[in-house]
């Protein structure tokens, strides 16, 4: 049991939503991507990011993969673009220069600054910018978005639909946030579920009395929601769930619960 429950590769039922994402890219329309938590938005922006050469080599990714703050969003953007051009500069209000060599110097530029670098520096590049989590959308993160639609393709991931629809966000948003097109990521249906829970079972070498059984009571206590599955499954290869060929789910449960809140 102790292989990688990273390692293997899109399932048929991730194979569609993949192809939606590549075809945006390729035809340069922005996306935000949308579900609720453990539905597998990051897993399938991670797969896409890991194999972008194979995807498109025209466009360069920007990769935020924790989008909370418009701090986090400026700071792994300003960094990139450092990496890239290896010098930056910002010229303030009364027309100063400040140059920007080393990475430790990106740590401690002001928001007025670090909106100017991006702001600057992103149309020099064929650049795509991924925000991943982007879950609290301020006044701040707006403007930035409106700003980011003009001068590089987005792709964004949140729990939220970003639609008129949506109460939460109705008379937040920005117009044009609404008009991005989107795509739904959703619990996984039964068959596409055991497709996933069956892969994993092989996968890992996992061996109980009742596989069936087991199987099933994945199914019903996930509600086939991908994290929670895989979560299941990293646990099921510890040996201290076991007691002879039986798999202690309720124990699993428990510890992903306890898991969960030290995480918070």
């Amino acid at each position: 049991m102790a292989s990688n429950i990273s390692a293997f590769e899109p399932l048929p039922y991730q194979r569609k939503k993949i192809q939606t994402i590549i075809s945006h890219l390729k035809k340069r329309r922005h996306l935000h991507i949308y579900g609720s938590e453990g539905t597998g938005k990051s897993t399938l922006l991670d797969y896409v990011y890991d194999n972008w050469k194979e995807i498109d080599n025209l466009l360069i990714p920007i990769y935020c993969r924790n989008s909370r703050t418009l701090r986090e969003i400026l700071l792994r953007i300003a960094g990139f673009l450092l990496d890239r051009f290896k010098h930056l500069e910002s010229i303030d209000k009364f027309k100063r220069v400040k140059e920007i060599r080393y990475p430790e110097e990106i740590e401690k530029l002001n928001i007025r600054i670090f909106s100017n670098l991006v702001y600057t520096y992103l149309p020099q590049g064929n650049f795509c910018i991924i925000l991943d989590h982007l879950e609290y959308v301020t006044p701040r993160i707006h403007a930035l978005l409106r700003v980011l639609y003009e001068k590089a393709l987005v792709i964004t991931a949140s729990r939220q639909s970003w639609k008129l629809t949506d109460y939460n966000f109705r008379g937040k948003l920005d117009y044009c946030l609404y008009l991005v097109p989107k795509l739904r990521i959703e619990n996984l249906k039964k068959k596409e579920a055991f497709i996933l829970i069956e892969y994993l079972y092989d996968f890992l070498k996992i061996d109980v009395s009742d596989k069936t059984q087991m199987l099933n009571d994945i199914f019903h206590i996930t509600n086939g929601n991908p994290k929670m599955i895989n979560e299941i499954f990293k646990k099921a290869q510890n040996p201290e769930y076991y007691k002879g060929r039986e798999l202690n789910l309720k124990l699993i449960l428990l510890d992903c619960k306890i898991d969960k809140i030290n995480i918070r």
